[in-house]
């Protein structure tokens, strides 16, 4: 709750302008309480186990991915760095675009899709850039992803 807390404060006027710690602080416990949520869910098949399996376990991915990259774009956005924040934060969006058709691909049973869309995923900027602002539990190397 402390982001909400922040965000009033900034929007309200409340004599606290968010700095980029403050921004850092809570998207670095955003990222690490959607971490420890996805790493409690049961992992999915490996070895190029059915797309059945890796379905199920996204439909209960991307739903924690929404929420934080929400929560995330919910942050202030304080002048120093803005342009990076917002470079990382699109970067996300994109993320979460391509976990959608991951989803689906493997809902489909589209393994070369599947395949696809991870190594968009892998090769994504978003980690890279939320080390260059800060956030480093957001730029984790296990991520809040699937590898």
């Amino acid at each position: 709750m402390a982001v909400a807390t922040c965000v009033t404060l900034a929007a309200c006027g409340g004599g606290h302008t968010a700095t980029k710690q403050d921004v850092i602080a809570q998207g670095n416990a955003i990222c690490a309480g959607a971490l420890r949520d996805i790493r409690a869910l049961p992992a999915p098949p490996t070895g190029g186990a059915s797309t059945a399996g890796l379905a199920k376990y996204l439909q209960q991915v991307v739903p924690i991915i929404h929420k934080e990259i929400a929560d995330l774009r919910a942050l202030p956005r304080p002048a120093r760095d803005r342009a990076l924040l917002d470079r990382y934060l699109s970067a996300e969006a994109s993320n979460e675009s391509a976990y959608r058709a991951l989803l689906a691909a493997a809902r489909s049973g589209n393994s070369p899709a599947v395949s696809a869309t991870l190594a968009t995923l892998a090769n994504s900027p978003a980690a890279v850039l939320a080390d260059r602002y800060g956030l480093t539990q957001c730029a984790s190397a296990s991520g809040t992803g699937v590898s």
